[in-house]
């Protein structure tokens, strides 16, 4: 019961937080492409550093929260899950590795760790009551409602984000976000479905959806969100144990390069395991 309460409260906290990372980046960099001035380019780097910090603060005073709450291993599951935020389907795969490297020593500590990080979120949060300031993330109704969906997401309530997010695509039939969340939702259901060829139905579905991420991207398109997609294609394609598929879709991913909010370090261990299997 601790570890499935821990585990679920760190992937509810670093998703939450991922989401935020993910559509900030993404739009700064919009800015920056439309801003020629070096000044202005530096000024937009460190409103998003500052955005991302506050944001690290506010996931330390959740997972602590939580932790005071009796998920006393959610500190030690955030910290494993980095870099792992969207991938899905692979999580469970992940557990054993997960539960044999841990290390209970470390974790008689984790309040007075997240100590400072706590303090500065508790003042942001009294400061954002007192003065309440424009985000750093411009809204838009696409963002909105990806946020929003992305709360039935955190309460596995897929069948409700699946319609949501298929309304939002009907609107929006060009926007690879969508897709990508499509396609995320898809693979999240195949974890729980016990007949195999619902299962395979299934991630079809989110093989469909992640395609069309690729189909509807342009130059301008948030390089994480490619990152990510290619993975999680990737993925698909190693439970169908296509392993040649899989390590060319990790090495697109890797080519990229290891941009915020991707899955470069993802890519790398998969490939390195395959390469290992081999």
């Amino acid at each position: 019961m601790t570890i499935s309460r821990s585990l679920v409260a760190a992937v509810d906290a670093k998703q939450i937080e991922n989401v935020k990372i993910t559509i900030a980046t993404a739009q700064a960099r919009q800015r920056i492409d439309n801003t020629s001035a070096d000044p202005d380019k530096r000024k937009i780097v460190q409103e998003l550093d500052k955005y991302k910090s506050g944001l690290a603060d506010e996931t330390a005073l959740q997972l602590s929260e939580d932790y005071e709450k009796g998920a006393i291993l959610v500190f030690y599951f955030a910290e494993q899950l980095k870099g792992l935020e969207d991938s899905g389907f692979d999580v469970a795969s992940s557990m054993k590795e997960m539960i044999l490297a841990f290390d209970p020593a470390k974790e008689s500590d984790r309040l007075s760790q997240s100590a400072d990080a706590r303090k500065r979120a508790m003042a942001a949060r009294e400061e954002r009551k007192k003065n309440p300031t424009t985000s750093i993330i411009v809204e838009n109704p696409v963002t909105t409602r990806l946020v929003e969906i992305q709360r039935l997401i955190d309460a596995k309530n897929y069948v409700q984000a699946n319609s949501e997010l298929k309304q939002l695509l009907t609107i929006n039939p060009n926007e690879s976000r969508i897709y990508y969340n499509l396609g995320r939702v898809a693979s999240l259901s195949a974890e729980s479905i016990s007949d195999l060829e619902k299962q395979k139905a299934t991630l079809l579905e989110a093989k469909v959806a992640y395609e069309n991420v690729l189909r509807s991207a342009t130059p301008r398109t948030d390089a994480a969100l490619i990152s990510l997609t290619y993975v999680a294609l990737a993925k698909i394609f190693e439970f169908y144990d296509q392993k040649g598929y899989a390590m060319a879709l990790y090495d697109k991913a890797i080519q990229i390069g290891d941009v915020t909010g991707g899955a470069h370090r993802e890519a790398m261990e998969a490939k390195a395991r395959l390469l290992k299997d081999q």
